[in-house]
């Protein structure tokens, strides 16, 4: 038997990422009108609801902020389970699924309920986004429920939604990432100064990571009093989120998949690190995790070379050096 509940969707901390926005946006102008469907700020709903569904994170995460006070009654996620979800009433925690969508749409299943074109263009999103059109840990689950949606997608808005305006700032985040690089190898860290909202690290770690000599890659950045790291890499199995917890550990807060994770650690008075002490420890902890310490790096990795391919693009090409 199927009850019925008032049910907002809801979100913490700050949406930054231009595709994300422009989700939203999609999702409130969809629903204008209906209560409960549109998505609000936790904080305006505070002492309005009677409990807490955590849909993609955990409560303890270093990128989660929640009220005081709140009761949470259920956390559906896939990342690896944290240390703080003893009583809480269901926890549903599917670390092989490379997506949370895929574990929340095994719900719409078992109710009957078939997605519309504008669920379906979502769900889909989500899948394309988070494992890089199932490229980066996608399980059978991911695979399957995206051939299926494809055929609801609603591509102008799919398109609409991947290809969101960005300010200027987006960009200048990127410039100062190439001009601070420094290739240890095959390992890349770069420092992206101020970042214009804190999944930019992610984003430029992201891109770096196509560099065809680099199989790591760290990108850091300072936002609002926090220096923030995402670390991205193409080694299968490897294992991201433990070794972003030994980078931050003791100072810090740190948690990923197998392939990509990220942290950050607070600056300032409650610190006894400033910003550039930071970045020199995060650095230097990277290179120990990748057996580069004392490896002199390629300080502009990004210099113009005019009509030359890279070794590695060379071999890959067919040609010789």
């Amino acid at each position: 038997m199927w009850g019925e509940a008032d049910v907002s969707l809801a979100y913490s901390g700050l949406l930054g990422r231009a595709e994300n926005r422009e989700l939203v946006r999609v999702v409130t102008a969809s629903h204008d009108g209906e209560q409960g469907e549109s998505f609000r700020r936790l904080e305006d709903l505070h002492g309005s609801f009677d409990g807490l569904i955590l849909v993609d994170s955990q409560p303890g995460g270093g990128n989660v902020s929640l009220l005081e006070g709140c009761r949470i009654v259920a956390v559906l996620d896939h990342h690896p389970r944290g240390l703080h979800l003893r009583g809480i009433p269901f926890v549903d925690v599917r670390t092989h699924f490379g997506s949370c969508v895929a574990l929340v749409a095994g719900y719409w299943q078992e109710a009957g309920l078939i997605p519309d074109s504008l669920a379906a263009t979502i769900f889909y999103y989500a899948i394309k986004s988070e494992t890089q059109e199932l490229g980066r840990e996608a399980s059978r689950h991911d695979r399957g429920l995206f051939r299926q949606l494809a055929q609801l997608v609603n591509w102008e808005l799919l398109h609409r939604i991947v290809h969101a305006p960005v300010p200027r700032s987006y960009y200048v985040a990127f410039k100062v990432a190439l001009e601070r690089a420094r290739l240890y190898g095959d390992v890349l860290f770069a420092d992206a100064g101020e970042l214009p909202i804190p999944d930019a690290a992610a984003e430029i770690a992201d891109w770096l990571l196509r560099l065809d000599e680099v199989r790591w890659a760290l990108a850091c950045g300072t936002y609002r009093g926090r220096l923030i790291f995402s670390l991205r890499t193409l080694v299968i199995g490897a294992h991201c989120g433990e070794i972003s917890q030994r980078i931050m550990a003791e100072w810090g807060s740190a948690g990923g998949h197998g392939m990509m994770a990220g942290g950050q650690v607070m600056l300032g008075a409650s610190c006894c690190y400033d910003r550039d002490a930071a970045l020199a420890e995060i650095e230097k902890r990277y290179l120990i995790e990748m057996g580069q310490s004392g490896t002199t790096p390629i300080a502009d990795p990004f210099a113009v070379i005019v009509g030359e391919l890279t070794e590695s693009v060379r071999k890959r090409e067919g040609g010789s050096a």
